[in-house]
């Protein structure tokens, strides 16, 4: 390899990124890194923000490095659906599509690496290493996306809601925080639209949690839950024990 651009690319922005080994990067050496850089660049989303909307021209690809995203579709009546939280690591995009099938949206400030789809195309030619792990990442969606049907129609309230706390201790672990310390990124009413709740049976089911001294609950602006048992728990997210 060219050693100025060994040297450049070392000095990038990629190869210091602290999600680089849970994103798609994770599998390319160092000059692929650069040759991926060359057509990134960064977009910052305020709370609330748009990213897509449904039925947009699919221009853009992007992977999250920084906060939390919500993935949501609209319903003819006006409600919405929501159906996956993005976290730093996560691919974010319709790659083989022509427009986007769903609207994303920050929950917290947001950064993001941005991605024209013409040149993740061409990336694609050139480094199969890319290719390959964009559809690991579409594979782990759909099996995120079939594990959430299987909660929904077979799993008691209790064991959605086990589960999503479990969930959200996998990916603290994995982003290196505190798996028994969780800032939750969404509300209760979110929560119980994701697992098919209502926010009374999501709000029951925390207080049963907090009584069984399982869990314990903080409020404020995001609302934090200590997780004193972690063991009942993972059972709790697999089959109700009481």
């Amino acid at each position: 390899m060219n050693r100025s651009i060994l040297i450049l690319a070392e000095d990038s922005r990629c190869v210091g990124c602290e999600v680089r080994e849970r994103g798609v990067c994770a599998t390319l050496n160092v000059g692929q890194i650069g040759d991926m850089e060359a057509a990134v660049s960064v977009k910052r989303l305020n709370s609330g923000q748009i990213l897509m909307l449904e039925g947009d021209s699919n221009d853009h690809v992007a992977n999250v490095t920084v906060g939390r995203l919500k993935v949501y579709k609209s319903l003819p009546d006006g409600r919405t659906q929501l159906l996956r939280v993005l976290r730093p690591g996560d691919f974010l995009g319709a790659a083989f599509r022509d427009r986007t099938a769903c609207t994303v949206a920050a929950i917290t400030e947001c950064e993001l690496c941005i991605l024209p789809r013409k040149a993740l195309e061409s990336l694609f030619e050139r480094h199969r290493e890319i290719e390959h792990a964009v559809m690991r990442q579409l594979e782990g969606e759909l099996a995120e996306a079939q594990s959430r049907i299987l909660a929904l129609g077979r799993k008691t309230a209790m064991e959605r809601v086990a589960g999503f706390l479990v969930d959200e201790q996998d990916h603290a672990r994995t982003c290196g925080e505190q798996p028994d310390l969780l800032t939750l990124p969404l509300g209760r009413a979110e929560i119980g639209d994701l697992l098919g709740l209502t926010i009374e049976t999501v709000s029951r089911c925390m207080t049963r949690l907090k009584k069984a001294g399982i869990i314990a609950l903080e409020g404020g602006k995001s609302e934090r839950v200590s997780v004193l048992d972690a063991g009942r728990l993972q059972e709790l997210a697999s089959a109700e024990a009481y």
